[in-house]
């Protein structure tokens, strides 16, 4: 437990409770949640484990080591890149075959692994029961029986970790893919090799793999290797490889599954799989989907707005009024509580209006995630999605977009295909609000006829389908890209999970948006005073008062949203409030607002993900796009 190396890896399939075992041993905080893909990035933290200090790293869940996605190539790279000196593989002692399937890859890596079987609580419920000596005679490491959301067996895991030697091979596969193997190896010749695992990969065309052994060995014998490996393909086709290499583990896997694990014959229709069911067939899921977004739009438009309303009238009114009481000085008392004051725009905008909404909003989303029923819905949206050249896949981004476009554009890498990545970052920077401006339009919608929300959701959604077509239709197509999700039962919700989610998501806000917010207000101080703010106001009047029957003082909202969306849905919230817009510029403005350019983390993270010239067209055709239909609707309306 000496060895420089002191990293250690939590590898695992989706949605097993790998996060819960980093929370547990980090005492750090990653996000929880009933779905796969939660992690889509690695995240680090120092923590003392078995004794010593090590870096414990979460890893975004994988089915395989041949890597389909980028989020799961981020997990192949930790593990063969850096070699952690410990793996800690999360299993799911309810789905034991499919773990033992993605184990048997990563023990030929040779580095010392523990196995955390979890789940074996709900296992228990499904009348499941695992020997967990026997299992670990048969695999040669140790093994433990964990439910780490209970913190059951998470002690004995640290104890075991002192026991994490080197794995031996497991399994032996077809002669001509050993020979190939071994001929491979013997290509390096190096003392301190590829490891059996990476030779196998290399053969199944893992292009991680290849990058990783260029980069560790040189381009000569890798090149070499790929010339064996394409000998090899002229006898055995590369597809008959991969099927080989898989239908041996499966089988070794349910040879251990056999050995191993007990079932007893169970009634498995539980009331939570019946809600589940329910809600990802057509002709139930889509009235529940509904009830959902109604449920949604009422307690974000009642209950925030009145708690918007304690707050205005027992502190920040009067807090407001005091401050400018005691500054005699014009210049400073509008600098702070002015209509661009840093205490008004800034502070009192940022947790007076927005918090409130996002408390109830995070609440809401995180009760959703909490039961299971975004999974769920990702099925419901399989069919209508593949016409966009999308799989129900990508409803797991699209549906983070609703709490941080530049997250859910990350997350896009879960996605198998290039053109779905493309797609799906287009339409979440198209017309996804996030949590916070979504909390906003919800509460300006509220006090807005109910044909107003018909109009901005009814405008966006067929915004968003006509443009989804045509990305399909335009963008070339790689491969088809199969769609393949858990679909976790409903469970009862963890209101502990529920509310230290939301405690950490508010504080994201403030500690990340509330500054920006403050910068805002900066901003528009200044522009303001030196007389800018009335120039820009005066070259956008054609776009604003022409085309969109707005008012020339609507440029400054689109000013904020070019840095943050929420700050100048704000922005537009406060003349909304202030009688400043009738129905048809409310609706309008709704519109466009929600079609808008995305935020500059966004645009920057579009830049890294899908390049400079994707980013750069997707924005410029969203502003087109936006201005557009705004201006149709606004013109339509007026017809009426």
């Amino acid at each position: 437990m000496n060895a420089p190396n002191r990293k250690i890896a939590i590898i695992g399939p989706p949605n097993v409770g790998k996060s819960t075992l980093f929370n547990k041993f980090s005492r750090a905080y990653s996000v929880v949640s009933n779905y796969a893909q939660t992690t889509i990035e690695s995240l680090r933290k120092e923590s003392r484990f078995a004794g010593g200090v090590y870096e414990i790293i979460d890893t975004p869940g994988l089915f395989s080591l041949a890597s389909a996605s980028e989020d799961e190539a981020v997990s192949c790279r930790i593990l063969m890149e850096e070699r952690p000196r410990i793996v800690l593989f999360c299993g799911d002692a309810t789905n034991l075959k499919r773990s033992l399937i993605l184990l048997s890859q990563v023990l030929e890596l040779g580095l010392p692994t523990v196995l955390c079987l979890n789940k074996v609580d709900e296992a228990g419920r499904r009348g499941i029961s695992i020997n967990a000596e026997a299992i670990a005679e048969i695999l040669r490491i140790p093994a433990v029986l964990t439910a780490a959301i209970h913190g059951v067996g998470l002690a004995e895991v640290e104890k075991a970790a002192h026991n994490a030697g080197t794995p031996v091979a497991l399994m032996t596969f077809a002669p001509h893919i050993e020979k190939a193997a071994l001929a491979i190896q013997g290509i390096f010749r190096a003392e301190n090799g590829p490891a059996r695992g990476e030779l196998l990969l290399l053969l199944a065309e893992d292009p991680v793999a290849e990058t990783v052994l260029r980069a560790r060995y040189g381009d000569a014998p890798v090149s070499a290797a790929i010339e064996e490996r394409t000998k090899l393909f002229r006898v055995h086709p590369s597809a008959g490889i991969r099927h080989a290499i898989f239908s041996a583990r499966e089988s070794w896997a349910d040879g251990v599954v056999a050995k191993v694990a007990q079932k007893k014959a169970l009634d498995v229709r539980s009331l939570g799989y019946e809600a589940a069911r329910l809600a990802r067939e057509p002709l139930t899921g889509v009235p529940i989907l509904i009830g959902v977004l109604w449920l949604t739009f009422y307690a974000v438009g009642n209950f925030s707005t009145k708690l918007a309303a304690v707050l205005d009238t027992w502190v920040f009114i009067p807090f407001s009024a005091w401050v400018s009481g005691i500054i005699p000085n014009l210049l400073l008392k509008d600098f702070l509580v002015g209509n661009y004051g840093i205490l008004t725009m800034g502070v009192i905008n940022a947790i007076g209006t927005v918090v409130p909404i996002l408390l109830v909003f995070f609440l809401i989303i995180n009760f959703l995630e909490e039961i299971g029923y975004l999974p769920n819905l990702s099925v419901l949206a399989n069919r209508m999605m593949k016409p966009m050249g999308l799989s129900g896949k990508a409803v797991l981004p699209m549906v983070l977009g609703f709490g941080c476009n530049t997250m859910a554009t990350v997350a896009t890498r879960m996605l198998e295909t290039r053109k779905e990545r493309i797609i799906a970052s287009f339409l979440i920077a198209l017309g996804f609000p996030c949590a916070v401006q979504l909390g906003i339009l919800l509460a300006i919608l509220s006090t807005s006829p109910f044909s107003a929300l018909l109009v901005v959701v009814g405008t966006v959604i067929i915004t968003q389908v006509v443009v989804g077509l045509a990305l399909g239709k335009i963008i070339p197509t790689e491969r088809t890209a199969d769609f393949i999700v858990e679909l976790p039962t409903f469970s009862a919700p963890n209101w502990r999970n529920i509310s230290v989610k939301t405690y950490f998501r508010i504080k994201w806000f403030l500690v990340e948006v509330l500054p920006l917010f403050i910068a805002a207000s900066l901003l528009m101080f200044a522009l303001d005073k030196s007389g800018l703010l009335a120039t820009i106001d005066r070259l956008a009047r054609p776009v604003v008062t022409g085309l969109l029957s707005l008012p020339e003082s609507a440029a400054e909202v689109f000013i904020l949203v070019l840095a943050r969306r929420e700050i100048g849905a704000v922005f537009f919230k406060n003349m909304v409030d202030g009688g400043l817009l009738d129905y048809y510029q409310t609706v309008t403005g709704l519109v466009v607002i929600t079609l808008f350019i995305p935020c500059a983390s966004n645009t920057m993270v579009m830049i890294k993900e899908l390049g400079a010239r994707w980013a750069i067209g997707i924005n410029l055709t969203i502003i087109a796009l936006a201005i557009g239909v705004g201006t149709v609707v606004n013109f339509t309306l007026r017809l009426f």
